[in-house]
This record gives structure tokens, sequence and C-alpha cells, in this order.
């Protein structure tokens, strides 16, 4: 693809890709009212304790190959079929070494029930690992309208075999029931669309060149994945599985602005960014753009989560999940971090310095690893204020890494999540108003919830509308999701 070509399926990448997760925060919602009122948080906490040996085994399914062929600007056919074959190979081997880990996971977690759960989730694992190439083949070639229709897809799929699940048995099986079922789905759809067909397998060339990358990405995803898991992983082993669901539910409702705002606008970047690597001002534009709406995104939600968490947790789910509101609360401050930070890595990996990013994903295992066992101690809201702090130093960490080379400097950074500070401003405006109104007027959780939430996006967004720099970088996201032309502006854009 020539550069126009490029642009334009990114312009259009991230509208498709919004379009699904507004479909996928329907479901969401509806997944997170529903289902906790079937299923205990002891169930919660059995799939988290599987959860964390299948997700470190994901990190081992391609080596971070995928990775390495994505930063390239032209992918031959004979890589990608070396690759899926691989896949395959690595895919199964995994599978059996998680089997006969499982009863081991069991023992550790003093909780015999995650063998048979770890067991049967191994089907949804096998599914994603085979269909891994043709996912990323869509990737690559930004075909985001089509993976948007096959997650929305796999999702509505996943949560209505979740929900006759859970009410036929109130138990984990529901959880594991869905997630298999929307690894089947999802992996057969992929493969369907794609409609690409390996060849024989064989060994290429350029094998040596893509270990040696993908070794050094492996580590850094290995390293990530760690430090975000070493918080559950201490609390399911020290404090056990009830505790455990509360946690995992604060996480999975901590995380919906990443998954369903976040997430969709970072999605197209790195396939984008590796095509416009030969011209680097047009790949600085992209990614500050990127930062700049996803900054705008992330703090006034951040700021308006750490307020409302408690009375909304307490709405949705109920009085049983109590703790996970307190929870949230500590967990709502790194939701700023993924806006700063979140697709930093990108920079690494299409700059060719995987050897920079597996050194910084080392390092922030270790810094997240000492925080979260120092908090230990003190309980488990103890342990999710760590998490976010420790989250919100990494993520500086990595963006001053990020820029000491490249076309994008830290001055650049900094600058393109510029205008989101006058909307996190807002937002902390809005929700002390808000605060001060539930307390004077003593009202219950869900007009709580309702009054935080609506002050602080109101007021938040009425200072974005006050301020030009704001305005204009809102009006440019606008643009972005719309699909419309856009004219670079020096003001909210620092290009230089």
């Amino acid at each position: 693809m020539d550069i126009d070509e490029i642009q334009r399926r990114a312009r259009k990448g991230p509208r498709a890709l919004l379009a699904r997760r507004a479909f996928a925060v329907l479901i969401g919602v509806a997944t997170t009212v529903t289902i906790p009122h079937f299923v205990p948080p002891r169930a919660y906490g059995l799939a988290a304790m599987s959860g964390v040996i299948l997700g470190l085994a994901e990190m081992f399914k391609d080596f971070g190959l995928t990775s390495a062929l994505m930063r390239k600007g032209e992918v031959h056919p004979a890589e990608v079929t070396f690759l899926f074959w691989f896949n395959c190979a690595t895919t199964l081997v995994l599978a059996l070494v998680i089997a006969a880990a499982a009863p081991l996971t069991g023992i550790f977690f003093h909780e015999p029930m995650v063998a048979p759960v770890m067991l049967v989730s191994l089907i949804g694992f096998v599914a994603g690992g085979l269909s891994l190439q043709h996912r990323s083949l869509l990737s690559r070639e930004l075909r985001f309208q089509a993976l948007a229709a096959i997650d929305a897809g796999a999702l509505l799929i996943q949560f209505v075999v979740t929900l006759v699940v859970a009410m036929l048995t109130h138990d984990v099986w529901a959880i594991v029931a869905g997630n298999v079922v929307s690894g089947l789905v999802g992996g057969a759809l992929c493969a369907a669309v794609s409609r690409w067909r390996p060849g024989p397998p064989r060994l290429i060339p350029e094998a040596r060149a893509l270990f040696a990358f993908g070794a050094n990405t492996s580590v850094y995803s290995l390293s990530v994945f760690a430090a975000n898991n070493v918080a559950a992983l201490l609390i399911g082993r020290v404090f056990g599985s009830a505790d455990l669901g509360q946690f995992n539910r604060a996480q999975a409702l901590q995380v919906i602005p990443a998954n369903n705002a976040i997430g969709p606008i970072a999605q197209a970047t790195l396939p984008v960014l590796a095509g416009l690597r030969p011209h680097p001002e047009h790949y600085r534009r992209a990614y500050l753009e990127l930062v700049r709406n996803l900054n705008l995104v992330a703090l006034p939600m951040a700021v308006v989560l750490t307020f409302a968490a408690r009375p909304l947790v307490s709405t949705v789910l109920g009085p049983q999940w109590t703790e996970a509101g307190q929870l949230l609360q500590a967990l709502a401050p790194a939701v700023a971090a993924l806006g700063f930070g979140y697709a930093a890595s990108d920079l690494f990996i299409t700059q060719n310095r995987s050897a920079e990013l597996r050194t910084l994903g080392l390092c922030e295992l270790v810094f997240r690893v000492l925080g979260v066992c120092a908090a230990a101690p003190f309980g488990v809201v103890a342990i999710a204020a760590s998490f976010s702090a420790t989250t919100l130093l990494v993520v500086v960490a990595r963006v001053l890494v990020a820029g000491r080379s490249g076309p994008v400097t830290v001055r650049d950074h900094v600058g393109a999540a510029g205008p989101a500070a006058i909307l996190g401003l807002g937002a902390l405006v809005g929700c002390l108003g808000g605060q001060l109104a539930v307390s004077q007027f003593a009202l219950p959780v869900l007009p709580a919830a309702v009054v935080l939430c609506a002050a602080g996006g109101a007021v938040s967004g009425l200072f974005g509308l006050v301020s030009k720099s704001s305005r204009r970088a809102l009006i440019e996201m606008m643009g972005t999701l719309r699909g419309a032309a856009r004219r670079p502006d020096p003001a909210v854009q620092p290009l230089g």
C-alpha cells in the first residue's frame, strides 16, 4: 500500500473499531450487570486463577515473531507460512505443558477446582493459537471493519452462552463455557474471513533475525504480563479466591475504558506506524495524534472513576461486591496512565528497538513486584493502590526512554497530552462539586453514582470547550472518528 492508502485505512480503522466497541459496551454492561447476580465472587476468583496461567502461556504462542513481522514494511508469503506452522507447534506444546501443570496450579492456590477449569479452558486457548496468523494478517492489511465484525459476533455469543450456563449452574463453568465458545468462534471466523491458507512448513533465511527480535519482545511481553498479574497472583495465594474475585471484578471495570475507548483508537496504530516508518514526519504526526486522542479519553475518565467507583460498583453489581468498589477506587488513577503511555511500546517495535524494550520490561517487573509485595501486609486495597502508583511511574519511565531517540521526543509526547489536562481539571472540579452535593443531601448509591458521573463529565466537557487548545483537540478527534479529512494544527500537534 502507498502512503495515501495507509492513511485512508488508518482513518477508517478507529471508526470501525469504535463501532465494534460501542456494541461491546452494551454487551459488557449486560454482562457486568447480570452475570455477577448468578455466580459468586469465588467463581470469578477460580477463573482468574486459571487465567493467570493461560495468559502467561499466551505470551509464548508466537515467541514475539508476529511483532517482528508487523514492524516490517513488506512481508513475504513464506514468512507468514513459517510463522503459522511455528504458532501451531508452540500452541500444542504449551497446551500439553499447561495440562501437566494444572494440578500443581490447584495446589499452589489451595483450590483443587482450578485444575479442571484450566483443562477445559485449553480448548479456547488452542483455537486462538491456530488462528493467530489469520488475525494478524487482517490487522496488517488494516481490515479493521472485518476484525470489528468478528469480535462483535464472538462477544455476543460469549455473553449468551455465559448467561445461559450461569442460570443453570451458578458456578465457574459459566465463565469457562463463554470463554471457550468465544475462542472457537473468533478463531473460525478469522480463518474464514482472511481466506489465507498456509503452504507446506519450511525454514526461511530470515528465521534467525526474526527469533532475535522476537526473543526481546517476548521478554518484554512476559515482563509486562507478570507485572500486571503479580497483584492477582499474590491475592489469590494469600487472601483466597473470594478476595481475588473481588479484585478481578474491580480490575475488569478498571480496564473498561481501555477496552472500549482507548483500545479501539490504539489498535490501528502498530500496522499504520509500520507502514509510515519510511516517512518520519507522517509517522510522527500519526503517533502524536494517537497520544492526544488517548489522553482526551483517559484522563477525565480516571478522575471521574476515582470519585464514582464505590457507588457505581454497589449500584451495578450489588451489595456482595462492596469490596470491589473500594478496589476500583484504588485502581482508578492507573486509567490515566493508559492514555499517556499505552502505545509507547509501538515506538520501540516499529523502530527496531526491541533490546531497549526488553530491558525496560524487566525493570518494570522488578519495580512492580517490589511495590506489590511491600503493600501486601496492609491488605488487598493497599495492593491495588500500590498497583496504581507503580503503573503511573513505569509509564512515565517508558515514555522517557522511548523519547531518547527516533522521530518522537519526550517533549512531543508531553505536548500532545497537554489539551487533556484541561479536561482532567474540569472533571476534578465537577466531581468535587458532585461529592459536595452527595454529602449535603445524603444521596443513596444510585443517585450518588449518577450525580458524580454527570457532574464530572459535564464540567470536563465545559472546560474542554472553553479552552482553545482542548476545543481544537476535541474537534480533531471527532474528525478522526468520522474519517474526515483533517488539517494539522500546530497549536494542537507540537510538530515543530
